[in-house]
């Protein structure tokens, strides 16, 4: 079976070329830095080892930071290299590491664009963010007596199907890893469901939850401030996909019936949507402004924000009252939550939650958020959030409540790596 999908990926190879071309005409970071996919590692080429970590995009990366700077604090001098496959990925290593790590897209999972790579890049070890399965790369790690650890596993039900058509490919796939540490024990489960040894998998937690605020929050939130006025009424929607900004809007325009000075900011999930957005907003009769366009304190009468810089998100999140979280109206299966509420802005977020379905039904569980079905409401649950300073503080201390007990995994995960 692995033969058969290496010859699909081949078939696939110009299509995927094809894929980056065409999306560059939206993103043009999409076009640069094309050798690496093939496995050019380019400056990164050496002979000094380097721990090797791989985090598909945005969520993934921050979700490592935590690792990444433990790691960094325990030996600096030790390089760390970080793989992404998608640019905001790639821009999101930059501002959270700057120079203290290297950053490069992942190869293909091509025999030829492997061993290119590996044949470059002195690796002492592989850790895989979340769920990541490449045969290819897997094997030729194996037989070069790599470590390999997938890290803050996780393996949703529709993730968990489709492995299991592919039930040989999966458990030779897993045999190559070293160890697994999975998020809960519904993935623990999940992941021996499809080929994992009991020996190979434990139950380490979310590293997600030992996520910290930036070091700069607080100043950056006065400034925020400065540039935007303290309201009462202002709400984030962030990380949406296609579709959610129309639900958004609609559920803003009720809510300015009762909140005339509400403002939301939206914050599509991939920022050269950011266009579309704006256009989404005139079409509905909105005053809106792009967050890049100006410095001063903002004008009134403007109802709408679009956010078109990475890396802010956080900080309006400190700003704002409350958050919807995106990815959720749409079956887009969810963001995560714990970054708006260590912020301190009270959560809502739509019903398509699996791939943070644990984190949901804990916060849920004691009343820290809710989960909404359509526009409605989305206006409904925004609207008594804004009114009710109280019913927001009372949410904010049962997620605190929440996000204290899951405090452990990065010391978990330290010790599967040293050890393995």
């Amino acid at each position: 079976m692995l033969r058969l999908y290496t010859f699909l990926l081949y078939l696939a190879l110009p299509f995927a070329f094809l894929r980056l071309w065409w999306r560059g005409f939206r993103q043009q970071a999409s076009r640069q830095h094309w050798r690496e996919r093939l496995g050019d590692a380019g400056d990164f080429s050496g002979h000094e080892p380097v721990i090797w970590i791989h985090a598909v995009s945005v969520g993934e990366v921050r979700a490592a930071a935590p690792l990444v700077n433990a790691l960094l604090q325990h030996d600096p001098a030790f390089p760390l290299l970080i793989t992404t496959t998608t640019p905001t990925g790639r821009d999101t290593v930059a501002q959270l590491f700057g120079d203290r790590v290297r950053c490069c897209y992942l190869p293909w999972d091509l025999p030829f664009a492997v061993e290119r790579f590996l044949s470059s890049v002195v690796v002492d070890k592989l850790i895989v963010m979340e769920t990541e399965l490449w045969p290819n790369l897997f094997h030729a790690l194996k037989q070069r007596g790599i470590p390999l650890f997938l890290v803050n596993a996780r393996l949703s039900r529709a993730s968990l199907r489709g492995y299991r058509r592919v039930l040989p490919l999966a458990r030779k796939t897993l045999s190559c890893v070293t160890g697994i540490a999975a998020q809960s024990e519904v993935d623990a489960n999940r992941f021996m469901m499809i080929g994992a040894v009991e020996e190979q998998v434990q139950c380490a937690g979310n590293l997600k939850y030992e996520v910290s605020l930036p070091i700069d929050f607080e100043q950056r939130l006065a400034q925020l401030r400065q540039r935007f006025p303290q309201s009462s009424a202002m709400w984030v929607a962030g990380s949406t996909h296609p579709g959610e900004e129309g639900m958004a809007l609609l559920a803003h325009y009720s809510l300015l019936k009762q909140h005339p000075d509400s403002v939301l900011f939206l914050v599509p999930r991939h920022p050269e949507r950011c266009a579309d957005v704006v256009r989404l907003c005139r079409q509905a009769d909105m005053s809106v402004v792009l967050y890049s366009d100006f410095t001063a304190p903002m004008a009134d009468g403007i109802q709408v924000v679009v956010v078109d810089v990475l890396g802010e998100l956080v900080y309006l999140y400190g700003l704002a009252s409350v958050a919807f979280i995106g990815g959720s109206l749409m079956p887009h299966g969810g963001h995560n939550p714990l970054e708006a509420l260590q912020a301190g802005c009270a959560v809502i977020s739509g019903a398509c939650v699996e791939n943070f379905a644990d984190s949901y039904r804990q916060l849920e569980h004691v009343g820290a958020v809710s989960l909404v079905k359509d526009e409605v409401a989305l206006e409904q649950g925004v609207g008594q959030l804004l009114g009710d300073a109280g019913l927001r503080q009372r949410r904010l201390a049962a997620a605190a409540r929440v996000l204290e007990q899951n405090r452990g995994a990065l010391e978990r995960v330290l010790a599967l790596i040293r050890n393995g």
